[in-house]
């Protein structure tokens, strides 16, 4: 039996190949970028993706494909994937040191607005934990167990999260040794002590909201002001 013409033709010719998907190209940045712009660039698009899919998912080339450049560009400003995480640290981290203590000093970017007190500072931190901005906060963040991993594979990222951890102690300390020169905080607790031990509640919330258990944030921290004695007027801090 003859096969039709028409199939045959297609046996012989050949059938024309599907076309290959070409891979995602970067966006080309226009060649006039300073090197300013092209490094922040890179930064937001790594806090963008690893929020999304964590520090461990992003790889680099799609980290440059969504800032608009090539690999090259990438290691013009950074040394390697450590040496990012680094920089995207310091981004989102001193940023949020900023937010929650506007008088804090220390080597982060940005103005020194009035300082302000205890009670003020754990209102902030209280509304960054229920809104989402606070950076280890899940979901849409980075998660910390995947902060800690990195710190335990990097010295050098352990050394930047260990030195926005003990900015935070100092900044806490300071606001508890104002609270009791003003009569605001009991005189009898150590203030070294207190920061330690705030810093540690918020440790610990970290890990039960990241294993999916509920906490009352506003509650706790009413309960702790007014251990401390900086209680606040009633529903200020739990509406």
């Amino acid at each position: 039996m003859w096969l039709d013409d028409s199939r045959r033709s297609a046996y012989v010719k050949g059938v024309p190949k599907k076309k290959k998907k070409q891979k995602a190209r970067p966006r080309r940045r226009e060649r006039g970028s300073s090197p300013d712009a092209t490094r922040e660039a890179l930064v937001t698009a790594g806090i963008e993706l690893f929020a999304r899919d964590g520090l461990d998912g992003p790889s680099l080339d799609a980290i440059c494909a969504r800032a608009g450049f090539t690999r090259g560009a990438f290691y013009v400003h950074f040394a390697d994937r450590d040496d990012f995480l680094v920089a995207c640290m310091d981004r989102v981290g001193w940023s949020f040191l900023e937010s929650i203590f506007p008088a804090r000093s220390g080597p982060g970017p940005g103005p020194t607005p009035e300082p302000t007190g205890l009670l003020e500072t754990v209102l902030r931190f209280v509304a960054a934990l229920g809104d989402g901005s606070y950076p280890l906060t899940p979901p849409g963040n980075v998660r910390p167990h995947q902060l800690l991993d990195a710190c335990a594979r990097s010295e050098r990222v352990r050394e930047r999260y260990v030195a926005l951890v003990r900015a935070s102690l100092e900044s806490v300390e300071g606001l508890v040794r104002t609270g009791q020169t003003g009569g605001l905080v009991r005189p009898d607790v150590g203030p070294r002590e207190v920061a330690t031990i705030l810093l540690s509640t918020v440790v610990g919330a970290q890990t039960l909201l990241e294993l999916g258990l509920p906490i009352d944030a506003p509650r706790i921290a009413a309960t702790i002001l007014a251990a401390l004695g900086a209680a606040s007027p009633p529903g200020d801090v739990t509406d």
